[in-house]
């Protein structure tokens, strides 16, 4: 009797350790806060967060723990960029499919300093290698090109930018932004950006709490960030206005050769956005796969024999092409000019350059990144410097606002 009791009572001892381990294993699964149900919950709340432009790991990561501030705002409070789209933005392709820096083999000296700078600020890039004018077939070209001194840089230029188009079109990219191996920006880029796809969301009119599947808004074709002239569409006021802005490079300081949008009726620290006509100059822009698609059909299947900035500009001036160009201004990237010899400036046009520059600059860029890449390489931020100067007393953050004609803006609701 004795035994069977002490036999009983050892099976309801064991019965209870394993209960009550089953219970604590089922406290802890239910506390852990990063469980596969929560992972998954998430995930499909944003389905179109990482599809279009491949948000990386660090991009998601920045939604869950992200700061309390939703991004920029439109002046009068009607519009924010989703969590999606600013999820987008911090990738490692500034929220594109993907970045390409076109680079000539030749030129290692362009593509260590873009890599380096391209590091320092945070994105990825694929090289799209130059191409040489002479090795271009006469057959492949679909317009008789005038022969000239340099029109074999022309030539391979317009190839160069083809191949780009190309590249979208073969790896059925949503969008990609091409950069120029001589291109600088300010060390601010990012924070520029994400005013920019509030600015391309407002001019697309992106439905109000609708998260579009790029973060710069749906239905562009071309967006121009770095040029050297921009025109606006004659009877088209549409402004995107960012007010305040300390990234705005000073007016006697703005670099240009050709026609500008007005800035009479905006101080000097105003940069705006809108639809364009056309620019010139192609130190960097972004193109949608349907912009790409239009653009091999006539820029390369169809007849044309001119530089590829004159053929991207007709493709936005030309109406019954139906291409939907944005651009900035002051443009948001700029051409280099770096220490050394003036004749390393440029592949295409060899020119008379025998001088030794002491000192670089860049076109159009106030907090350059290039000139301040040991600085930021030592994560030096206090020797930050503006080429320009004394960055402007400027009362209080950007201001944006939205104006469909040059007097008013639009009325908050």
């Amino acid at each position: 009797m004795i035994r069977r009791e002490m036999r009983e009572t050892k099976r309801r001892m064991v019965l209870l350790s394993l209960l009550a381990c089953f219970l604590f294993l089922t406290l802890v699964a239910f506390r852990r806060p990063n469980s596969f149900m929560s992972e998954y919950t998430h995930r499909s709340a944003n389905p179109t967060a990482s599809a279009t432009s491949r948000t990386n790991t660090k991009a998601k990561s920045w939604l869950k723990g992200r700061p309390k501030s939703m991004g920029p705002v439109l002046g009068n409070g009607q519009r924010h960029l989703s969590d999606s789209s600013l999820a987008d933005l911090k990738n490692t392709s500034l929220g594109f499919e993907k970045i390409f820096v076109l680079n000539m083999p030749s030129r290692t000296d362009k593509l260590d300093a873009m890599t380096l700078a391209a590091s320092v600020t945070g994105f990825d890039f694929d090289v799209l290698e130059g191409v040489q004018g002479e090795s271009i077939p006469k057959k492949a070209l679909s317009g008789k090109w005038e022969s000239r001194p340099g029109i074999e840089g022309v030539v391979g230029c317009w190839r160069g930018h083809m191949n780009f188009a190309k590249e979208i079109v073969r790896g059925r990219l949503s969008s990609a932004l091409i950069i120029e191996d001589d291109a600088d920006w300010d060390l601010n880029l990012r924070s520029m950006m994400e005013y920019i796809a509030l600015g391309s969301q407002t001019l697309l009119d992106t439905p109000h709490g609708k998260t579009p599947r790029s973060p710069y808004g749906d239905g562009w074709d071309l967006m121009w960030f770095g040029h050297c002239a921009s025109s606006t569409i004659k009877g088209d006021d549409r402004r995107f206005i960012m007010k305040n802005d300390p990234n705005v490079p000073p007016p006697q300081h703005r670099a240009n050769y050709g026609q500008i949008p007005d800035m009479s009726s905006y101080d000097n620290n105003t940069r705006i956005m809108f639809f364009t006509a056309g620019n010139t100059c192609t130190y960097s822009y972004a193109l949608s796969y349907h912009g790409a698609a239009k653009i091999l059909k006539y820029l390369s299947m169809d007849i044309y024999n001119k530089p590829i900035d004159f053929g991207l500009r007709e493709m936005c001036d030309k109406e019954d092409r139906g291409f939907k160009c944005l651009s900035v201004f002051p443009q948001i990237f700029g051409e280099h000019k770096p220490a050394g010899a003036d004749e390393r400036d440029s592949d295409i046009d060899p020119g008379n350059r025998a001088s030794v520059r002491t000192k670089g600059y860049s076109h159009n860029t106030v907090h350059s990144t290039r000139l301040n890449v040991e600085h930021l390489i030592d994560g030096r931020m206090d020797l930050l410097e503006n080429q320009y100067g004394e960055d402007p007393q400027l009362e209080g953050p950007i201001v944006t606002e939205y104006r469909t004609s040059l007097e008013e803006p639009v009325p908050s609701s």
